[in-house]
């Protein structure tokens, strides 16, 4: 049986005998073990972080509907138009590496003619490219024009109607 405190928290004993010519020395060690404020140190500084993005999150404007949706249809028509502008231009290059391909096979019997064909599909790719990019500026325009209108009908629906009090 322990001389200890069995209800003491965090206290430990370590009982060692050791036969030392014909006599047993018995050697008891105890050790305490103490708490630390470090936990809740860092229990306080994540209660804070926490708090402040709180704050932040309530505190930040909010942003309307119509503005996001047409700054996202600008954005989707401009990566629309760069995409196709790209396609096109990888087109009109494969185009006319076919084109060459094709010419040089046959420039013994009609080297004219396969030059006038590598042209003519090169010309078709870039009209195919720029129509595309006009689509996709116009695009751009309805959707520039379709956020000025929600924003113009916010704000008129935001202003308070007039007191019309004349009789």
């Amino acid at each position: 049986m322990s001389d200890i405190d069995p209800l003491t928290p965090g206290t430990t004993e370590v009982r060692t005998t050791y036969d030392t010519a014909g006599a047993p020395i018995s050697e008891v060690r105890r050790t305490e073990a103490r708490s630390s404020p470090v936990g809740w140190w860092i229990a306080g500084l994540m209660t804070l972080v926490a708090v402040l993005a709180l704050v932040y999150l309530l505190t930040r404007p909010a942003v309307t509907s119509a503005d996001a949706q047409a700054a996202v249809a600008a954005d989707q028509a401009r990566a629309q138009a760069a995409a196709e502008g790209a396609l096109s231009a990888q087109d009109a290059q494969n185009a006319a590496a076919a084109a060459q391909a094709n010419s040089a096979a046959l420039a013994q019997s009609n080297g004219q003619a396969a030059m006038q064909a590598s042209r003519n599909a090169l010309r078709i790719e870039t009209d195919r490219a720029a129509a595309a990019r006009a689509q996709a500026e116009r695009a751009a325009s309805q959707a520039g024009a379709s956020a000025a209108a929600a924003r113009n009908a916010s704000a008129a629906a935001n202003t308070p109607p007039a007191d019309d009090t004349t009789q």
